[in-house]
Parts: structure tokens; sequence; C-alpha cells
């Protein structure tokens, strides 16, 4: 496999990024999550940058209003993880750049989710809160909390919100599944299955290995997903597991601040990719199950990455957060 970097702007500390392909536009957004810009580049127009916002910033997670150029986004997660100020923000389309309502304040919000209700009706709410209050950043005495409701896009708000019956420590990791999303922190895995026309919100735990960051991918052709999660928060570890979170293969503390993760096919076949913060700073793809892996790029720290296709060519988006550098790699086989 082969990546080129074909693209690379600066912004200080990039971290939330995001693909939106409607509407006959095409852009990749990437936000800062320090007190610094959102970029929006245009796919159709050699990048071509749009600033969304000039500076806020502290910018966790954004997640696309599926069928519009819209988009919700957290801001002023600052500073560290002492972030009571932190809202969540609606940015919307008007034909030449964005404009922006505030949605809500979210104190310690750090991933959120707006899923689209299968009748159409509306938007499922997730607000994943890091802790529910600190006296200091490193302070985690009082644990997160899992916030559900309902997001009403023509209110522009999150309605019947209410917290689950759990409180996680240092939740870090979110990935939205097909009907459920998976939650990860201190005391493990979790499985948030969504509310269907019989039932309500269901949490239960998958695993009770502490976890920050998790993606599933089938790398060993088995026709099974297996996970490779960051182990411990920010963690040095990686493991991968296979689909009932049997563990295959466990690394050494070799890949400090463990943070970029991602997970799909790649040509033929499927990879995970993955990047630390600290040490090396390297942005590699795991190959195998037992995490050989192939170096993409080094010292450059990647916060978030994900895989997007254009033209039948696929490329990988990085936030190189360590580098101040939004990249962009075409991959080949």
């Amino acid at each position: 496999m082969k990546f080129n970097k074909i693209f690379k702007d600066k912004l200080d500390h990039c971290y939330a990024i995001m693909r939106m392909h409607e509407l006959g536009r095409d852009f990749i957004v990437v936000a800062s999550e320090e007190n610094q810009p959102c970029y929006a580049y245009d796919l159709d127009n050699d990048f071509a940058r749009t600033t969304v916002w000039p500076d806020v910033g502290g910018t966790m997670t954004m997640v696309h209003l599926p069928g519009t150029l819209n988009f919700l986004a957290t801001q002023r997660f600052y500073p560290g993880f002492n972030s009571a100020q932190c809202r969540i923000v609606k940015e919307t389309w008007n034909g030449q750049d964005w404009d922006q309502t505030v949605i809500g304040d979210f104190p310690y919000v750090h991933r959120f989710d707006a899923i689209k209700k299968d009748d159409g009706s509306g938007y499922w709410f997730i607000g994943c809160s890091i802790a529910n209050s600190k006296k200091n950043t490193d302070d985690w005495s009082d644990p997160g909390k899992v916030w559900v409701g309902e997001y009403d896009d023509e209110q522009e708000k999150v309605v019947n919100q209410h917290a689950l019956d759990i409180r996680i420590t240092k939740n870090h990791g979110y990935k939205r599944m097909a009907g459920y999303s998976l939650i990860t922190g201190v005391e493990g895995i979790f499985k948030l299955t969504w509310p269907t026309a019989d039932s309500d919100w269901v949490i239960t735990r998958l695993s009770p290995v502490e976890t920050s960051d998790i993606f599933s991918a089938d790398v060993n052709g088995d026709g099974a997903d297996e996970y490779l999660t960051i182990e411990g928060f920010h963690g040095p570890y990686l493991r991968v597991s296979d689909s009932h979170f049997q563990t295959i293969f466990r690394s050494e503390a070799d890949t400090p601040f463990g943070h970029a993760i991602w997970g799909g096919k790649l040509g033929q076949r499927e990879y995970f990719i993955f990047g630390w913060r600290a040490g090396k700073q390297n942005l590699e793809l795991i190959t195998s199950d037992h995490l050989a892996s192939q170096l993409i790029d080094q010292q450059v720290g990647p916060s978030n990455v994900t895989v997007y296709e254009k033209g039948g060519q696929q490329y990988l988006l990085a936030a190189n957060r360590e580098a101040n550098q939004v990249a962009v790699y075409s991959i080949d086989q």
C-alpha cells in the first residue's frame, strides 16, 4: 500500500475532522481544539479553503446532518479537560459559507452524536461527558455521564435530555455502529442500543478492560470484525480483539498518547490505521491482527484520521495535531 501526501495546510492544534458530500458540493472540514479556526476545503476546487469560524474552537466532535451541508460541533472544550464551558453549535450552509447557531451548553461533553431516526421524524442525541464536574484538570473524582435525548433540527435544540443510570470515568472513545454505539472509558467498553418502537435506550458492558478509543474492521479476513482498541486513557498499548472481545494480540507500551484510529476497506481488503501523539508520533497502517504495520508518516502526531473516496480514488485525511498540519494522502495499491 502506498501513501502519498498530496495536500497540506497549517492549522494550529488541528483535531476534529469530517467529510461532507451533499447537494452537489464536496468538502472536508477540519477544526482546532484550541481557540483557533475551523476550515472547510473544497474537494472540487483544488482544496480551496473557506473559514467556517475564525476562532473559539475547542472542537472535539463534528457531526454531519445527512442530506444537507449543515453540521453540529462542540466548541470551548478547553482548557485541557476542564471544559465546563463546552457548548454545541449548528453550522448552516448558506450557499457560500456557514452561519452559526448555538444549540446549548453541554459541560464536559467530549463526544456526541445526532443519529437520524429510521422513521425520519428527527434525530436521536447522545452526549458523552468526560467528567461531570472538576476541581482542576487532573480531578477525575466525579465520573462522566451518558446523556441521551432527541435533537430537534427545526427548533435547533436538544429536547427530552436525560442521563442514563451509569457513570463512565475518562470517557474518550465513541463509535457509531448499526443500531447502536460503542462508548469507552476506564470501566471498559459499553454498547448503547438506540430506542426502537419496542424498547428504550439500553446500555450494557461488553468488556471490563480500560479503553480510550475503539474501531472495528475484518483485518484477518475471517468474515467477522476485529476490534482495535487503545488501552488506557490516551494509552500506550494497542489491543486487537475478536468479535467477542477476546484478545488476539496486545502490544507493548510503545505508542504513547495513542489517539488517531480508523478501520475499513482499502482496495480489496480491510485494515486499521493508527497514530499516536508522543514519542515517535507515527501514523501507521496496521496490516494484520498481530499488529504488523507499515509506516505512513512520522513525527506528525495525528489526533484523528478518516478515509474517503472521490473519483474512484481513496484518500486519507489526517489532522496531524503535533505538526499543526492538515494533510491529505492518496492511497494506492
